[in-house]
């Protein structure tokens, strides 16, 4: 119980549990109650007495019609006052789940009976609830009856105790969670119960003045006292979004910020009389609100002439540039929700009185959900970047590079808020603009258009539900991790096993072919000057293993790239990431080539690679981590890249003279790696042509063979190469000897006709001698029945069977002794079966 609150001893409930709790101690017990208790079956004597204390309770309230329960107004609430206070019971006398579910199944049989609540028809119903979910329910029936009868100015002395506070917001996010959890078609105990409450709390809310002011009001206890400033506003606009507005001279383009501006010019003023309707609202900021309202009176005086003003404005373009500069206005003046509440509340009553308002209902805010300030600057600042979003857009060619950053960062910010919004719409307040920001950037070509202008900004993620923030990975500042990197720079390898070769690595990195353009792109240096806090892991090992901190943040990026790629694109960038991949982490110092996973670094760079895969939610890029081996993935990197390249090689005019000296020696190393890996590369069939056993780093196709690029090249030409260079044929077909059996045997038959072919006629004739004799057949037989006894013999007296055997009958008579003392048992000792594991345990004490 909250005694510690004066306010609390004047609510019905507190009234209600007085009065059960002095009826429940006095401990009268009825002939009725004995009676209704000793055939209930119950023999837990804990819980007859406490029912009998209930009964008796029930009881005396019946009969007493001057009890202060029969005052309370609320009748309906009747069950829940009690259901508390049984609740309440139940927590502090320790009950377990097995004694509540009897307790509830022995009220819910006797609730029209002696179990009667009041004189009254009401009838209470009780669930077996678990007792966390009495808890739940207790949690929620505090917070309804302290947030709704309670006096609005006792907020301020719950907020003063923190543990009380945190309980009754606890409240409020259990109400909303059942609400979710006990949907219409839910059947079960608990939302049973939470219906009946809800039921009831609905009807009641509906005839308390400013309700959501208040849950809201409460929602944000605690937190620093604000009264509302009687001043106006600087800015019409957010001064960001003005400043860039202005400095491009676009803010001229749209009506917007002139509305706004002639809005502030109809300012009036109010009549004592305008606010009267207040004094029965809890209100802070009186005086600026009501002020405020005078000035809309004012507007609408003037509606017309404004409107013409602006006549290629629609009636909604209109009625909504109001409601959006009148969310700046209470924004500015920092309100209290009920502030708030209350300025709609007047604009109703305005609304609706024809003798004050000739233009009935004109743009009156029938959307309004009870919002907070936060939420209508919120609101404010994403509808008004998204009017002049279009004219942006239509200038941006004309901007310079540093206006173009200004107003990505801006717009970064704004998707960021939308973000933020949608995180936190339970209770609608943001509906409109989130369906106005969808409608605008739903389509590909928004997100592409912003995605080529704003690159690394995440703009692409705005609608991705995973993450709920716009970047699926925060960013560490660049100063932060250069203060916790050590320098590396010069850092030699160690002689680890299989260190890198470097042959080939520079000399075959042709500048001009496709890949290199690729590999140039993955490798580049960060664009900002940020590095991801997802790779902060590998900040310990860039010390001795120089490099791999970066190369996680390339990673990062490289895989952002590929989430926003189409299918036939992310195939192809995959294949290049893996191989880029391998060969990069090849390079960095100190890691084991013939197996990097034996590298703890490596390790741990694998491992934060596939928790940015999760991330993204990229499911069709993965690559190996067990038994890499650097030189072997090197070899396919070669391999893939020759592929990749070949359509550009084999054009014409691709090079000349001395350069095409260096692609034939190329070609002629490329040629070995062919050789080496075209068997366990491809599968082959006679009609059908080769397959790709590991399509991302060959191609089994016999066009891509590098002989015909060597002879297109004219490689004889040189000196070096004056040889021809050996053909590399494809693999053997799966089918070839099954084929060439198939022919055989059409062309000369006879090889395969096993049926006809005679065998030796020698063992035919021993076969026959000895089975055709007697005496062999009876002396195998005789010799293979004394041998079966030996090995009984042998098992019976060397093994435990022997043993078992012998305690056969012994063995017999026990279990028969055994049964029938189970029989016994089970005949002369009735024993109830339930559930005990929650039981407490009951020890019969006599003394001696």
């Amino acid at each position: 119980m909250f005694l510690c609150f004066e306010f609390f001893k004047k609510l019905e409930l507190y009234t209600f549990y007085e009065e059960i709790e002095n009826l429940y101690n006095s401990e009268k017990e009825g002939d009725v109650c004995n009676k209704a208790t000793e055939h209930s079956g119950i023999e837990d004597p804990d819980v007859l007495a406490f029912l009998k204390n209930i009964c008796g309770s029930l009881n005396l309230l019946l009969n007493s019609k001057k009890s202060p329960i029969y005052n309370i107004k609320s009748k309906d609430k009747h069950c829940i006052y009690f259901k508390y206070w049984l609740f309440d019971k139940f927590i502090v006398r320790g009950f377990d789940e097995h004694d509540i579910n009897i307790i509830f199944d022995f009220l819910e049989k006797h609730k029209n009976g002696y179990m009667k609540l009041t004189s009254s028809d009401i009838s209470c119903n009780y669930y077996r609830l678990t007792l966390q979910d009495i808890y739940d329910i207790k949690n929620i029936y505090d917070y309804s009856e302290i947030l709704y009868n309670a006096n609005i100015d006792n907020y301020d002395e719950i907020s003063e105790d923190t543990e009380y506070l945190n309980y009754f917001k606890k409240g409020i996010y259990l109400y909303k969670s059942s609400k979710t959890r006990c949907y219409s078609d839910m059947i079960n105990k608990y939302c049973n119960e939470f219906r009946e409450y809800e039921k009831i709390h609905s009807k009641h809310k509906k005839e308390l003045l400013s309700l959501s002011c208040r849950e809201k009001l409460f929602s944000t206890l605690k937190k620093k006292e604000r009264t509302s400033k009687d001043e106006t506003p600087k800015d019409i606009l957010d001064p960001v979004l003005h400043k860039l507005l202005v400095n491009n001279e676009i803010v001229e383009k749209k009506y917007l910020s002139k509305f706004y501006e002639s809005l502030k010019e109809y300012s009036g003023t109010y009549t004592p009389n305008t606010c009267d309707s207040l004094e029965d609202y809890p209100t802070k900021g009186k005086g600026a609100i009501c002020k405020l309202f005078g000035h809309v009176e004012n507007i609408f005086k003037k509606w017309d002439d404004l409107t013409r003003t602006y006549e290629k404005l629609s009636v909604k373009e209109t009625c909504d540039y109001l409601n959006y500069w009148l969310y700046g206005e209470l924004g500015h003046l920092d309100a209290t929700t009920c502030d708030i509440e209350n300025f709609y509340f007047l604009w109703y009553k305005y609304s609706i009185d024809e003798s004050r308002n000739i233009y009935k209902n004109k743009c009156y805010n029938e959307k309004y959900y009870g919002f907070n300030t936060e939420e209508l600057r919120n609101k404010k600042k994403v509808f008004d970047f998204l009017v002049y979003y279009d004219t942006i857009k239509s200038k941006w060619k004309e901007l310079k590079n540093d206006r173009k950053k200004e107003y990505c960062h801006y717009i970064k910010e704004i998707f960021e808020l939308y973000k933020l919004m949608e995180l936190k719409n339970d209770s609608r307040s943001y509906t409109e603009e989130l369906k106005f920001f969808r409608n605008k950037f739903s389509s590909n070509t928004e997100l592409h258009f912003l995605e080529e202008n704003c690159s690394d900004m995440c703009l692409g993620f705005v609608f991705n539900n995973k993450h709920k923030t716009l970047c699926p990975f925060e960013e560490n500042s660049a100063e932060l991790v250069k203060a916790k990197l050590k320098k590396c720079e010069h850092l030699e390898s160690s002689k680890v096993p299989g260190n890198v070769n470097k042959n080939n690595e520079d000399v075959y990195n042709f500048s001009g072919l496709p890949t290199a353009t690729v590999y140039n792109e993955l490798n580049g240096n960060m664009s900002t000057n940020t590095y991801y806090t997802i790779c902060s892991e590998l900040i310990p090992y860039d010390e001795n293993h120089c490099g791999i901190y970066k190369l996680c943040n390339k990673l990062v990026r490289n895989l952002i790239k590929l989430y926003k790629m189409k299918h036939n694109g992310r195939i192809d960038r995959c294949e290049y990431i893996i191989h880029w991949l391998y060969h990069e982490v090849g390079k960095i110092p100190n890691v084991y080539s013939e197996d990097i996973y034996e590298t703890v670094a490596v390790r741990v760079f694998f491992n934060v690679g596939y928790k940015i895969l999760r991330k993204l939610g990229i499911s069709d890029c993965f690559f190996n981590i067990f038994n890499i081996n650097v030189d072997e993935q090197k070899e396919k990197k070669f391999l893939h890249d020759y592929f990749k390249n070949y359509e550009k090689m084999n054009g014409d005019n691709f090079c000349n003279n001395d350069k095409c000296k260096e692609y034939c020696e190329y070609i002629s190393f490329i040629n070995k790696l062919y050789q080496k890996y075209i068997n366990s590369s491809c599968y082959c069939f006679t009609n059908d042509g080769c397959k790709e056993i590991y399509p991302y780093y060959f191609n089994c196709n016999d066009n891509y063979n590098p002989l015909k690029l060597f002879e297109k090249l004219q490689c004889n030409k040189f000196q070096e190469y004056h040889e021809k260079l050996e053909k590399v044929n494809t693999p053997v077909p799966e089918d070839h000897y099954v084929k060439m059996i198939a022919e055989i045997s059409l062309k000369e038959p006879h090889l395969l006709n096993w049926g006809n072919k005679k065998t030796s006629i020698i063992p035919e004739v021993v076969y026959n001698k000895i089975t055709s004799d007697p005496f062999y057949t009876f002396a195998l037989g005789s010799f293979g029945f004394l041998g079966v006894f030996l090995i009984l013999f042998i098992l019976y007296k060397f093994t435990p069977m022997g043993s078992y055997f012998n305690n056969r009958d012994a063995r017999n008579k026990e279990s028969y002794f055994e049964n029938f003392e189970k029989q016994f048992l089970e005949d002369e000792v009735p024993f109830k079966h339930g559930n005990t594991q929650n039981r407490r345990m009951r020890i019969a004490y006599h003394q001696a």
